[in-house]
């Protein structure tokens, strides 16, 4: 019995062998496969960030751009040796001035924590309009007894489909003061048909809130990023979310009064024994403050633009709902808006997330509707982080001392990294509070 036994656990132990070997070669191959793959990414993707990353540490620049070997003008700056056209390190002084205003002194209108926040606001705002007409749209045409459903899919995929830079160009001309088809259809209404969509610099809805005060001698569009980030960070607590409409109101009242009485007068008080001449002065801002009336134009354009995405992947997850769930439902005495709480949506999820992921990832960079629209005016107030990275690459020049004018590439450099950690950010907290990459089995 001893002898028969441990012969069968040798056999196992032999069989075990054979199958770790197995799977250990059937992995070299799988490796080998990729491997092509993974040395081309290795050069046309890892490699440039790699060398970008370098250039936002360093005073890089145009004059920089001539150079016989790339690896070497990288050590270069470490070592100070300038035969290959090195540039200066100037360690993490481009993320400082950035984060911190010091590109101010040298780049008009230049405001990080603004540009950031409204960079957010434009992302959360196109996203809801996308999602909610979208989804809206595709549950409509997924009606049973719908005529013409496939036509309805096929012209609403217009937008979508067109070139970027057409669509933008046209809205443009719509938006138009004097000439542009929007302001002609209020005329022929009898409406002010004189409005001045892309130039008006006062915002129309200043008094929007949230509405905080803070020392006039700080940045207040660091506070109202403050502001937003912690109204929204309690969210992803289920608890709240379960109770989202009471504690909404009770949260907005805790922060505005913290803003008001507490933080802006223990931040005077600070600044008044440090000796700051301008301790005790406070001003205003709001979220309406952040929103010029161009802001509303490139928004209608860009949901134009974005909706059609959104439908065609919930057109896509509906009809993978089998009839049978709706049958339930209304057997149990469901409602037509009770059917699509708890059938539809749920069952869509799966779809609409990584969709609102790739989505939110377009529009947080959406850089044709901005620039070719608006511009980002009126006065840069409607520049987005990716539209300032293009000026400092394309349109700026600053004076170095001893080198004179020139493209700060080192600065763009710095600024695409940090428009990289913040999307990278949004992006994580997003996929972990979705679980947009678990399986359904978990």
């Amino acid at each position: 019995m001893a002898t028969s036994e441990l012969t069968r656990e040798r056999a196992g132990a032999k069989t075990n062998k054979h199958a770790q070997a197995r799977e250990a070669r059937m992995a070299r191959t799988a490796y080998l496969y990729i491997l092509p793959a993974a040395i081309v990414m290795a050069l046309i993707t890892f490699w440039p960030l790699l060398y970008q990353l370098w250039m936002s540490f360093t005073n890089y620049s145009n004059r920089n751009l001539r150079t016989d070997n790339l690896l070497l003008q990288m050590v270069g700056a470490f070592t100070g040796n300038t035969a290959y056209n090195s540039p200066e390190l100037v360690g993490l002084a481009n993320y400082a001035n950035i984060l911190f205003g010091g590109l101010a002194q040298v780049l008009s209108g230049f405001d990080f924590w603004r540009i950031l926040t409204f960079n957010l606001v434009w992302t959360v705002v196109n996203l809801v309009f996308h999602v909610a007409i979208g989804v809206g749209v595709a549950v409509l045409l997924n009606q049973e007894g719908f005529k013409l459903k496939r036509f309805y899919r096929s012209l609403y995929i217009i937008p979508w489909a067109m070139p970027a830079l057409v669509s933008a160009m046209i809205w443009r001309n719509m938006f138009d003061d004097q000439s542009g088809a929007i302001n002609q259809l209020f005329r022929a209404l009898g409406l002010q048909g004189g409005t001045r969509w892309l130039l008006q610099v006062e915002p129309p809805l200043a008094w929007l809130p949230p509405v905080i005060q803070v020392p006039a001698w700080t940045d207040p569009f660091f506070f109202l990023f403050l502001f937003l980030l912690l109204f929204i960070a309690p969210y992803f607590l289920r608890w709240v979310r379960e109770r989202w409409l009471v504690f909404t109101i009770l949260w907005a009242l805790a922060l505005e009064i913290f803003f008001f009485f507490l933080l802006t007068p223990l931040l005077n008080l600070f600044a008044g024994l440090g000796g700051n001449p301008t301790a005790g002065a406070t001003l205003t801002v709001s979220l309406g403050s952040l929103l010029p009336l161009s802001f509303f134009a490139v928004l209608i354009a860009n949901i134009w633009l974005g909706w059609p995405f959104m439908m065609a992947v919930a057109t896509g997850a509906l009809q993978s709902i089998p009839k049978e769930m709706y049958e339930a439902a209304e057997i149990d005495g469901a409602t037509g808006w009770q059917a699509f709480w708890n059938v539809t949506v749920p069952l869509i999820r799966p779809a609409m997330i990584p969709a609102i992921i790739i989505g939110m990832t377009m529009t947080f960079n959406q850089f044709s509707v901005i620039y070719f629209i608006s511009g980002g005016g009126p006065l840069h107030q409607t520049e987005i982080l990716v539209t300032q990275a293009y000026r400092l690459v394309n349109e700026v020049t600053i004076n170095i001392p001893g080198v004179g004018n020139v493209r700060p590439y080192g600065y763009a450099a710095a600024f695409a990294y940090i428009v990289f950690a913040v999307l990278a950010t949004i992006t994580l907290i997003t996929n972990r509070v979705s679980r947009a990459t678990e399986s359904a089995a978990d």
